[in-house]
């Protein structure tokens, strides 16, 4: 079934992604107080630190943990086979040298506070290994995404990482013992809201999970009113991020959409027979439906005799 089409939404000033540096060649530009937080990030990143052009006292810290040591100031050779490169050094001459250089390379670049010279940004990092949550303000504002940062370490407690450490390891015995994607995401969520101390009563708990009839799922309808997204209420807002799957209707607000879970499937309102009773079958395997409307759209049949 083809997804609503949806109007343009604002544009991403960067793609997000996690890229793997373990073992992988990663130049440092510069050594001092810009430069000692990108060396911990790239150290305990597991990266190949290079470290071109850093002063004695920072050097000496350096080679103590296995990075290459080399003069400056950067050169192309310098460059040969990294995956990426930070200049920390501060110094606007030494910046635009480091950005032609890298550029030439191709090697991606990010050049500490100087967004425009920047093929990459590192955003401020809230680590709860393995959770890592990352906030960026697209180079704008770093201070605003350190604000937000501290206040989501008051929402992700410390155990949570722990928790989805242990997670990792229940993955294939989960898949084998709930074969229905609805059940294994309700047993995501017991786990996620309840816990468990260890691998024994995270087990004990995917046997509960796996023995229970399925619950019932829901259907919420949220009717969007001209003014969009910000008419949405608190409780509408909760419903969207719960959404396992999300029904669109014609005339929807674009902006509503940006909170539901980026990964829940989107669909067009049900407007055929067959698409009812798909849905009926979908709630029956417990999925949590938040159907939306356009005010001035109106309702269709179809949908009412899935109700």
């Amino acid at each position: 079934m083809a997804p609503p089409v949806l109007q343009d939404q604002t544009p991403l000033p960067h793609l997000p992604v996690f890229l793997t540096v373990r073992g992988r060649v990663c130049v440092l530009v510069g050594g001092g107080d810009a430069a000692a937080p990108k060396f911990e990030l790239l150290r305990r990143a597991g990266a190949a630190i290079r470290l071109v052009g850093a002063d004695s006292g920072f050097a000496e810290t350096a080679d103590a943990t296995g990075a290459e040591i080399l003069a400056g100031p950067l050169t192309a050779d310098h460059l040969a086979g990294a995956c990426l490169a930070i200049d920390a050094s501060g110094d606007p001459d030494t910046n635009a040298h480091s950005a032609a250089l890298a550029r030439a390379a191709g090697v991606p670049l990010n050049v500490v506070d100087r967004p425009a010279l920047c093929d990459f940004i590192l955003p401020a990092i809230l680590d709860r290994s393995p959770i890592v949550v990352a906030i960026s303000t697209g180079g704008a504002a770093p201070a605003v995404a350190g604000l937000i940062r501290q206040e989501l370490e008051t929402l992700i407690p410390p155990g949570l990482g722990r928790l989805a450490a242990l997670s990792g390891t229940l993955r294939d015995e989960i898949r084998r013992r709930i074969a229905d994607p609805a059940r294994r995401l309700a047993f995501w969520r017991r786990l996620y809201r309840d816990g468990a101390a260890d691998r024994a009563a995270a087990l004990d708990l995917l046997d509960q999970v796996a023995a229970a009839r399925p619950s019932a799922g829901s259907l919420t309808r949220i009717t969007i009113g001209r003014g969009g997204e910000q008419d949405l209420t608190l409780r509408q807002v909760a419903a969207l991020r719960r959404a396992d799957l999300l029904l669109v209707g014609d005339g929807v607000d674009p902006a509503v959409l940006d909170h539901a879970r980026r990964d829940t499937p989107r669909r067009p309102t049900v407007r055929t027979p067959a698409e009812a009773a798909a849905l009926r079958d979908e709630l029956g395997r417990g999925l949590q439906v938040v159907q939306l409307v356009a005010e001035s759209v109106p309702q269709s049949t179809a949908l009412l005799a899935a109700e």
